[in-house]
């Protein structure tokens, strides 16, 4: 379902994710913690994070001032730039953006939460009730369509039961 181009990508980012306790879940999207530098109230979904929006280019991304420097190039998708978001490393939060199709991947720190109030530390209980169309992807993590934009899904890293990472796809052509 997804393209070959974020897989180590994400599965850095939420191998990364296990080496600290998942925090728990939101409350409401203002309570989550901002990352240092990341604007505070900030939710995935449904277009993007905050001014970052599916589809911008890397002009446009820069910016919103949620892109730190410098990119590197995906190891697996080398037509697209890996960004990590302002505070974080392309291991704990980035933005993948393609040549052809701009913003393309967003994956923020654990802490922020999607319109449905899930964030890391959220339970696999929690995350069926609140998408239940979630379904099993083809490198052990959870999918789901992200409601309000059909061309986006939500990938869901989970270890014993627990979230340990959100990133949302959308439009992405990242593998060669």
């Amino acid at each position: 379902m997804t393209a070959c181009g974020s897989v180590a990508a994400s599965t850095q980012h939420t191998t990364d994710a296990r080496s600290t306790p998942p925090a728990s879940a939101s409350t409401s999207p203002t309570s989550a913690p901002p990352a240092d530098g990341l604007p505070s109230g900030l939710v995935l979904g449904p277009t993007g994070l905050g001014p970052l929006r599916f589809g911008m280019t890397t002009r446009q991304a820069n910016a919103t001032g949620m892109l730190a420097a410098p990119a590197t190039r995906a190891p697996e998708a080398n037509r697209c730039a890996q960004y990590p978001l302002v505070g974080g490393t392309v291991q704990d939060a980035f933005v993948l953006i393609s040549p052809d199709r701009g913003v393309v991947e967003i994956a923020p720190p654990a802490t922020v939460p999607t319109p449905q109030d899930i964030a890391g530390g959220a339970t696999l209980a929690q995350v069926r009730a609140a998408y239940p169309q979630l379904a099993q992807s083809y490198n052990g993590t959870k999918l789901a369509p992200v409601p309000g934009n059909p061309q986006a899904r939500y990938r869901f890293a989970i270890a014993d039961g627990k979230v340990l990472a959100i990133t949302m796809i959308g439009n992405e052509d990242c593998a060669t």
